[in-house]
């Protein structure tokens, strides 16, 4: 069976789906006429509001939205990147975010425009915009399958891995510390997670970008070089004699691109998810909003990840995921690292669990309307993330890796085909 799951899964998340996913990325970038980029002057006007329907601000909503792509990914994410492809995964992961914002701009503003008290996200343009409530049901059931896996379990094991392995903190107890803590705030419904995410990721955010911005300023004399390998080694340009190799480039590309889709979700339909009840009416600026959290997750954070692990020239040691990151930190600020770096790591995947429970929220909501369904859905959800904490994961991750994927391919048509409803631009 688990066989038969793994196959499944390269099979689903193949090349195939990987170039579907930068290539309509690339066609919302540029349809028509690079709109999306063009509505970067929404932000210097005045967003529309409105307390009647939706019950979060635009900035609690990009928070929510934050905190649920700014888990460990970014983190032992770029880590393994790096291992994997080399410093020029990184360049690739820059394209992938790039063409994730053409992504996350189409996604809000279809969420927006076909939004209702039944259904949210890609959930609702594919019911109501495409009118394919079949595409819409398996949607939202991958949808709230997903959030259990990568949102939930795989977070929790990762917060116990790491103040286990920091401070000798037993896995039982974190995890039963994060399932009091995780209910006292999602029991509260959305306004609890999104008042939360307002606070906690901002903070956790300036802290670890303080801290890389030592590590870079006390190795300011390595950044050059690093830029200059980034570019290089993208197009498997070897250091010396100048030449070219395929399969470095190769590896480069394929780490690159896969670890950007799993950094800013783009193309999944969760961002649209977590802007439901934004108390904004102007679908281009949360559009807009959603581009600059691409910007913020992948350019800045990752980007900052990975500037880290090579100016130190920790990549050398052959460690790997947050132990890499440690080791970088280490590097610059020694044993304060231990005391800064894991907490902050917890609590990114903490944020995590928060928002993908936003996320399942609302896709259960689209197959069910019925509250006391999301109430027994939020008790499971606390449970899960115990079990997370004590368990091996490679099965969870495997599930959660084919929902994702099935979360794609029903996102992804619905997008090009509506595309044309994204046209109305908002004007500076």
């Amino acid at each position: 069976m688990i066989k038969f799951l793994t196959d499944l899964n390269q099979i689903l998340w193949g090349n195939g789906l990987v170039g579907l996913l930068l290539g309509t990325g690339i066609f919302c970038l540029i349809y028509p006429d690079g709109q999306c980029l063009k509505s970067f002057g929404c932000l210097f006007r005045k967003p529309e509001q409105t307390g009647r329907r939706y019950a979060m601000s635009v900035f609690q909503s990009c928070m929510t939205s934050l905190a649920a792509a700014m888990g460990t990914g970014n983190i032992a994410g770029v880590a393994a990147a790096l291992t994997i492809g080399g410093a020029g995964a990184i360049f690739w992961m820059w394209i992938s975010a790039l063409c994730g914002m053409g992504l996350i701009y189409a996604e809000n503003v279809l969420s927006c425009r076909y939004r209702n008290a039944s259904a949210a996200g890609a959930a609702a343009y594919l019911r109501y915009g495409l009118h394919s409530p079949v595409l819409s049901g398996i949607f939202a059931v991958c949808c709230v399958c997903a959030s259990f896996g990568m949102g939930n379990m795989t977070q929790s094991h990762a917060m116990a891995e790491i103040l286990e392995a920091s401070f000798s903190v037993p896995a039982w107890l974190t995890g039963l510390l994060t399932m009091i803590i995780l209910f006292l705030i999602i029991m509260g419904g959305s306004k609890r997670i999104a008042g939360f995410s307002a606070i906690v990721i901002p903070i956790l955010t300036g802290v670890y970008l303080l801290c890389s911005l030592v590590i870079l300023f006390l190795y300011r004399e390595n950044i050059s070089s690093v830029f200059s390998e980034i570019f290089r080694s993208a197009f498997g340009i070897r250091a010396i004699g100048g030449g070219i190799s395929g399969a470095a480039m190769k590896y480069a590309v394929s780490a690159g691109v896969r670890r950007g889709v799993f950094s800013n979700e783009a193309g999944l339909g969760s961002s649209g998810l977590l802007h439901a009840e934004a108390s904004s009416e102007q679908p281009e600026f949360l559009g807009v909003c959603g581009m600059l959290e691409v910007i913020a997750d992948t350019f800045i954070c990752c980007t900052a990840t990975a500037l880290v692990i090579l100016c130190t020239g920790s990549l050398k040691t052959g460690q790997e995921g947050a132990v890499l990151v440690l080791t970088a930190f280490r590097s610059g600020m020694g044993v304060l690292a231990d005391w800064i770096l894991p907490p902050v790591i917890a609590l990114f995947a903490f944020c995590t669990l928060t928002g993908w429970c936003f996320c399942g929220m609302n896709a259960l909501k689209t197959l069910t309307g019925n509250s006391g369904y999301l109430k027994l859905y939020q008790i499971l959800f606390c449970i899960a993330a115990f079990i997370g904490t004590v368990m091996k994961l490679e099965f969870v991750w495997t599930l959660a890796d084919i929902a994702n994927a099935c979360m794609a391919y029903c996102n992804l048509p619905g997008i090009l085909l509506l595309l044309p409803e994204t046209k109305n631009r908002c004007t500076a």
